[in-house]
């Protein structure tokens, strides 16, 4: 598996918080285990799941530290969509948009090994397959925002 597609799990896994209510960490191991137990069952293409198949080792790690820490970390980074924003509030941008940017931003303030460029355009390019048809450019015009003043401060937003 590659960590393209390791993104790809992440992507889904973060698309399902907001349709789950009061999200605790007893709620998402739940949700986790049942995205992972429905690959094996197989009869996944009309859900945009085709061809993924239960991560292993460094794949699943990734996929654990990206969801467990978006979740850990949605305030801050619904805060920073929110500083980019303009003329819309987060409540506003579809819940494909919001899960690539959140998983977007995760990367480039805590994947120290993810480059910032790469981030985004790994979002652009999911965007592309799951989301409207001006999501891939919304998401780029944000995240390219994002990602220059995040690289002007080291990768910190405060």
């Amino acid at each position: 598996m590659s960590r393209k597609t390791a993104r790809r799990h992440a992507f889904h896994l973060i698309f399902t918080m907001p349709y789950n209510g009061a999200l605790d960490a007893q709620k998402l191991a739940k949700i986790k285990a049942a995205y992972f137990d429905f690959l094996d069952e197989g009869e996944t293409e009309d859900y945009g799941l085709e061809n993924l198949t239960r991560p292993r080792s460094r794949d699943a790690e990734y996929i654990d530290r990206v969801f467990w820490g978006v979740f850990e970390r949605l305030s801050e980074l619904d805060g920073v969509i929110e500083n980019f924003l303009r003329e819309w509030t987060i409540d506003r941008i579809n819940k494909v948009d919001l899960a690539l940017m959140r998983l977007s931003i995760y990367e480039i303030l805590c994947e120290k090994d993810v480059p910032i460029a790469v981030a985004v355009n790994e979002a652009v390019e999911l965007a592309k397959l799951y989301g409207a048809d001006e999501s891939p450019a919304f998401i780029n015009g944000v995240l390219g925002n994002v990602a220059r003043e995040i690289q002007a401060k080291g990768r910190e937003i405060s």
